[in-house]
């Protein structure tokens, strides 16, 4: 059973700059990316367990290709995936983990 998902301003913040840097280096390079991206999440939304928890509930997910981490929480009763961040995997992880609170 599919989960909808649910990205906060701020996880779409973090896609937004993202994609953009990526299109100042190569429009194509910045497409795959949004791709990449998407079809990550998609799978989250099938396989919501899939992830083992990084922190409490929150889950990470790496993405293909690219060097970034999709952190999520599952409400199971609401069917629903909520997104905290999307990051580079440089960045501390802890930015997603204060973004609960």
């Amino acid at each position: 059973m599919s989960f909808t998902i649910k990205l906060l301003p701020i996880a779409l913040k973090d896609l937004q700059e993202a994609k953009k840097w990526y299109q100042e280096k190569n429009e194509l390079l910045a497409e795959e990316f949004k791709s990449e991206v998407n079809k990550e999440i998609d799978y989250i939304g099938e396989h919501p367990q899939h992830y083992q928890r990084k922190y409490k509930e929150l889950r990470q997910s790496l993405v293909t290709r690219f060097p970034f981490a999709i952190f999520y929480l599952v409400n199971e009763n609401q069917k629903q995936i909520i997104v905290f961040g999307i990051l580079h995997t440089s960045r501390n992880p802890e930015i997603a983990r204060k973004r609960i609170f």
